[in-house]
């Protein structure tokens, strides 16, 4: 399993970027490959969403969707900045709690 998170800082949010935003995450929903997602606030107003695919495969195919790409280029109109990490997820364990609350491919 693979996780794309994708942390911003929010900025001027306006009514384009939540069209975009509504388009970009239809797309995600639909996309082969895609498991799930979860979303985090810090203390700070940062942003962090979690995006977990089946493998990198899926998520590249993601990547280079044209909707995805022209999010990206005007991403300085709406965030103050951001980040992004992928990761490879090796192991999961637990008491069981959030088992059925997070997705799993392993």
């Amino acid at each position: 399993m693979i996780t794309a998170t994708f942390i911003f800082k929010p900025g001027n949010l306006n009514s384009a970027f939540y069209e975009l935003d509504s388009r970009v995450e239809g797309i995600v929903r639909e996309a082969e490959g895609y498991l799930g997602r979860k979303k985090w606030t810090d203390e700070e107003g940062n942003l962090a969403v979690v995006y977990y695919w089946a493998s990198l495969a899926h998520l590249e195919s993601f990547r280079r969707n044209a909707t995805h790409g022209a999010a990206k280029s005007r991403y300085d109109e709406w965030y103050e900045g951001y980040r992004v990490e992928v990761s490879e997820v090796k192991e999961v364990y637990g008491d069981g709690y959030f088992d059925e609350k997070f997705p799993s491919a392993l």
